[in-house]
Order: C-alpha cells, then sequence, then structure tokens
C-alpha cells in the first residue's frame, strides 16, 4: 500500500512548484478565467513584453497578478509599478490589493500604504507615479510593470527605469498601454523584434460612412497576418457586442476609436505630414510625399 500521507504531501508540493513557475496556474487556482490572450502572457517566459491593448481589454489582470505572484512565491523580491499619472498609481495599488485578497493563503503583510506594500516573507510591491525621480527606485527589481507606457516620458523610462536592468537578467520587464502616436518608446518597442509582441483590439473596424462599424477580418486571418510580423494577436472578448462599440465610435469619433480599441498608432487629425512623409525626408528619401489639398504657402507678415 502507498503512504498516502506521503502522497499528499508530494502532491501538494507538486502544485506549489506548478504554481511558483507559472503565474497563469497561479490565478487560476484561485478562481480565475484568464483570457486567451493573458493566458499566453502569463505562460510566456520571455523577459521583454509589450502589450499594445484596447482599452477595458483586461490590461489590470496583468498588472495585478504578475506582482503578486512575484511577491508570494520569491520572497525578498521587489516588483516595480510604474504608472503614468499620480491617480493611475492609486488605482494600479488598489488592483493589488484587491488581488492578494483573493489568495487566503498569502503571506502576510508586513507594511500596507498608497505606494507600498511589504510581505512578511520579505517581498516587496512598489506602485510609483512615472517622474525620473519617482522611478529611480530600487537597483534590481524582480519586477518592472509601465502601466499606460505610451503616456510616460521617454525620460522616465531611458534615464529611469533602463538602469534597473543592468547586472539583472532576471528582472522581466512588462510594457502595457494603448497607442498614443507614433513617437516614445512604447511605439518603438512595438516595432522592436527583442520584444515579445502582443495585440490585443476590438473585432470591428471603422467602416468608410462615418460612425459606423463593419467586422475586421476573420480572427485566423488577422492572427495570421500579425504573426507573419512577429506579433502575437488576439480580439479581445470584451469588445463583442455592436451596439455598445457603435455608441462609442460615436461619442469618441473615428480617429480616437482606432487608437483606443483598434489600437492603431494613428496621427493627429490636423498634421499636415505623416510620420511617414517625415522620416522619409529625415532620411533622404523624400519623393513620393502627398501633397494633396495643401494649397501655396500664405506670405510672412512681420
Amino acid at each position: 500500500m502507498p503512504d498516502l500521507k506521503r502522497l499528499q504531501v508530494t502532491r501538494s508540493d507538486a502544485t506549489e512548484l506548478l504554481h511558483t513557475l507559472s503565474p497563469y496556474h497561479y490565478i487560476q487556482s484561485l478562481g480565475f478565467t484568464p483570457y486567451e490572450w493573458q493566458e499566453a502572457v502569463l505562460r510566456s517566459p520571455h523577459r521583454r513584453k509589450v502589450i499594445n491593448g484596447a482599452r477595458q481589454a483586461g490590461k489590470s489582470t496583468i498588472v495585478s497578478a504578475k506582482p503578486c505572484h512575484i511577491a508570494r512565491y520569491y520572497p525578498k523580491s521587489v516588483s516595480l509599478i510604474v504608472a503614468a499619472t499620480e491617480q493611475q498609481a492609486f488605482y494600479d495599488m488598489e488592483k493589488v490589493k484587491d488581488f492578494i485578497v483573493h489568495d487566503p493563503n498569502y503571506p502576510k503583510v508586513d507594511r500596507d500604504s498608497d505606494r507600498l506594500v511589504t510581505l512578511f516573507n520579505g517581498s516587496w510591491i512598489m506602485v510609483v507615479p512615472a517622474t525620473e525621480k519617482a522611478a529611480r527606485g530600487p537597483s534590481a527589481p524582480r519586477l518592472i510593470l509601465l502601466d499606460e507606457a505610451s503616456r510616460i516620458e521617454d525620460i522616465v523610462y531611458r534615464s529611469g527605469i533602463i538602469p534597473m536592468l543592468t547586472n539583472n537578467p532576471e528582472c522581466e520587464l512588462i510594457s502595457i498601454s494603448t497607442p498614443n502616436g507614433k513617437e516614445g518608446f512604447f511605439f518603438e518597442s512595438f516595432n522592436n523584434s527583442r520584444w515579445e509582441r502582443y495585440e490585443v483590439r476590438s473585432p470591428w473596424d471603422v467602416a468608410d460612412i462615418e460612425f459606423r462599424l463593419k467586422p475586421s477580418i476573420p480572427e485566423a486571418e488577422y492572427r495570421q497576418r500579425r504573426a507573419g510580423k512577429g506579433i502575437k494577436a488576439f480580439y479581445s472578448p470584451r469588445h463583442e457586442n455592436r451596439e455598445e462599440q457603435e455608441f462609442n465610435l460615436g461619442e469618441m469619433g473615428p480617429l480616437m476609436y482606432r487608437q483606443e480599441y483598434c489600437v492603431e498608432f494613428v496621427e493627429p487629425e490636423d498634421q499636415v505630414f505623416s510620420y511617414d512623409d517625415i522620416e522619409r525626408l529625415m532620411s533622404n528619401r523624400a519623393e513620393g510625399i502627398n501633397l494633396d489639398g495643401i494649397g501655396e504657402a500664405e506670405p510672412l507678415t512681420i
């Protein structure tokens, strides 16, 4: 007869090991059912991830689950969330605390404030607004998560965040946001194959008729197209309701809807030259710039 008590301990140890190695299985054990794209992010061992996600696509699950998992299973670790604004920093800390209460076996909290949670196992979870001074925090965090990264200034990223990766090979860097124009480190990261790139968007496109939507291409085709560019692509299950999305389109307008829900890196409506045109100018390839609709320059009056 097998020793049932020893077998039970062995199974318990195996489960604990699985949860240590897999944030996905850990949050499943707490009763959460991740969306497919969330599962892909949580299962991935890649150390550099950039997630270009629609508004309300479920990004907050990643923001809260990742640092809470690391703090629980890696004692004396530091998880740093850098939020675009003071208000976002407050919301992110509330998400972290809400997640912790779902785990009845979570390590006991030693200190609890608006910016910092410390555990009796020595782990820290810090949330700071994206200022250069605030981001110059711990020297060797195990996780850095940039929330609404497209709204974080480049100086914060380059002088505050990047130095924390020095001699810190275990650190995971996750940049998550909706787009904000064709500039900045978030845009550059999403177009850089050194990052593991995710795209989570509405299954609708803006039709030629203003304030109307049309179904986007079939999801299998969409994923295949984006995979050809090295991007893991998903339609957001939270945006399937056409009536709801058409209301949002009517309130926001086509340009904003394409940015916030179709996750396109759009250009301002009043911009004369596109970013692609400007790039061609800078690289001495100015031929072919579209000047349709641009009249003669007004004489300069002094």
